[in-house]
């Protein structure tokens, strides 16, 4: 049975209103039905992909988005949305094998998406080729700064990451992920004051963050700050109990304020938790020389 135009956008409003009402079953008939009276309608495709990815079937996403392929003329979204949910389900290459297809088309979110996922394949590179491709198809392209500054830290590019994370902020000035990447890059070029700013807005922004609890109280370290630090770092702890460096980093504090007993008990923490790890073994080596030194 055909349906006019008029027929078909009652039908989508229908299906939407059911996904709003969280009635995903129902609703995932009513875009069924729509596939099955105009197979080449793109929304119902996409739609339909997009509540079977909600509940975890991947597969079905794949299957749908294959077989709508054959039937809808311009094929750029569904390539585009094959891609997308390859990446999601990290399968790089796959993905990859998709935005391909439409790279002579020079979309930024399809560039965007092949450094994402050369970015996790560890090609550093290719993913900043395709940044930079990114940005020059549409500068104000969404985060676009922040994965440039991110993937620049990675490659240790640190003044020149400063920059793009800058422009991020302000496009995005409530991004706790561009302070927090912002004094990380300060944090390696030894500009501790600039980081501590940074990651303080990190910390007000996301105060849930432990990571940025702790980012801090290293920077106030460094700044010789050292009960504050240990507040700081003693909060990382409080929202994250499994993080090794955190209870290293309170090691440190705690050497610096001289409470050596409470500094070999959290050091032992920090070990048990990761044996391996590399500043919790050189602060028990200096714990143990100085206890030596002082037995003498």
């Amino acid at each position: 049975m055909s349906l006019n135009d008029t027929q078909i956008a009652r039908l989508l409003d229908s299906a939407r209103a059911l996904v709003e009402e969280d009635k995903h079953l129902h609703a995932m008939q009513l875009y069924h039905r729509l596939i099955a009276v105009d197979p080449g309608f793109v929304p119902a495709y996409t739609e339909l992909a997009s509540l079977y990815a909600e509940v975890g079937q991947f597969s079905a996403v794949i299957r749908l988005l294959d077989r709508a392929r054959e039937y809808v003329r311009d094929e750029t979204e569904i390539v585009f949305l094959l891609g997308s949910y390859h990446l999601r389900m990290e399968r790089y290459d796959t993905a990859l094998s998709y935005f391909k297809q439409l790279a002579e088309k020079k979309l930024p979110r399809v560039h965007f998406n092949m450094g994402i996922a050369y970015f996790y394949k560890s090609d550093i590179k290719r993913a900043e080729e395709q940044f930079r491709l990114t940005m020059r198809f549409d500068p104000a392209f969404p985060k676009i700064n922040e994965s440039l500054g991110e993937l620049l830290l990675k490659r240790e590019a640190y003044a020149e990451a400063i920059d793009f994370l800058k422009r991020g902020i302000a496009a995005d000035p409530y991004s706790s992920v561009n302070h927090h990447l912002l004094g990380v890059a300060y944090s390696h070029l030894d500009e501790w004051k600039r980081a501590y700013r940074e990651f303080i807005l990190a910390v007000d922004m996301d105060p849930n963050e432990a990571a940025n609890w702790l980012l801090c109280g290293q920077a106030l370290f460094h700044l010789k700050r050292y009960e504050e630090a240990e507040r700081y770092v003693r909060k990382s702890i409080e929202l994250d109990a499994f993080c090794p460096d955190a209870f290293a980093a309170l090691g440190q504090v705690l050497i610096a304020r001289g409470n050596t007993l409470q500094a070999i008990e959290v050091v032992n923490k920090a070990l048990a938790l990761d044996p391996r790890h590399g500043q919790a073994k050189d602060l028990r080596w200096k714990l143990q020389h100085k206890s030596k030194q002082q037995s003498r």
